[in-house]
């Protein structure tokens, strides 16, 4: 006599952003992976880089088939780089170490959970970078009157050196025209920034 099983999956997206929450119960099938895996996959025609958090609700989950194991590992390799965060709520200790494995291979940030709630607020957590990104701000706020400083010198010293050469009533419109060299020199740096060349 077979088991009970099922898997469901809900899919939401905004954008390049995907969340999916799969629901697994009992012993997962080859024949649950055949329903499942398009449904991903048509979700995800047309975006070119989607960013995939995923909730799995496996308390009631108890492994996979030898071909169901199969059908999982090629689905995890194919879409490796595209997964940022997944959350595994269960309720077992072989499952708790196969998510620690499982961080050594993929790309994706894991997590065991016993909680739906810890795992949904872990998955909505800002990302480390955004993080970062608060401290950089800082930073760059506390050295604020310093940039400006050295941005004034630079214009000053440029003054300095046309002076040599320009008669004071000629200081005004040679101040003018390195006003613009200065405003061309940072137009080009926006230009930079939009075109991501600072994403490092």
């Amino acid at each position: 006599m077979k088991s009970e099983h099922s898997v469901s999956i809900g899919i939401s997206h905004v954008g390049e952003d995907f969340f999916l929450k799969i629901v697994a119960n009992g012993t997962l099938t080859h024949q649950d992976y055949e329903r499942m895996i398009p449904m991903i996959e048509n979700a995800l025609v047309g975006v070119k880089d989607p960013k995939i958090r995923v909730l799995v609700d496996a308390r009631e989950f108890k492994g996979w088939d030898i071909r169901a194991a199969w059908d999982d590992l090629k689905f995890g390799l194919k879409h490796n780089k595209e997964f940022i965060k997944l959350a595994f709520v269960g309720n077992k200790e072989w499952e708790s170490y196969s998510i620690k494995i499982a961080n050594w291979f993929m790309s994706a940030k894991m997590k065991y959970f016993e909680d739906i709630d810890s795992a949904t607020a872990w998955l909505n957590e800002k990302e480390q970078k955004v993080v970062d990104m608060d401290i950089i701000e800082k930073e760059l706020r506390s050295r604020e009157s310093e940039i400006k400083k050295e941005f004034k010198f630079l214009f000053e010293a440029n003054m300095r050196i046309t002076d040599w050469d320009v008669p004071e009533p000629d200081s005004q419109k040679a101040a003018e025209i390195l006003i613009g060299i200065l405003q061309d020199g940072l137009d080009e740096i926006k230009d930079d920034i939009k075109n991501g060349e600072f994403d490092l």
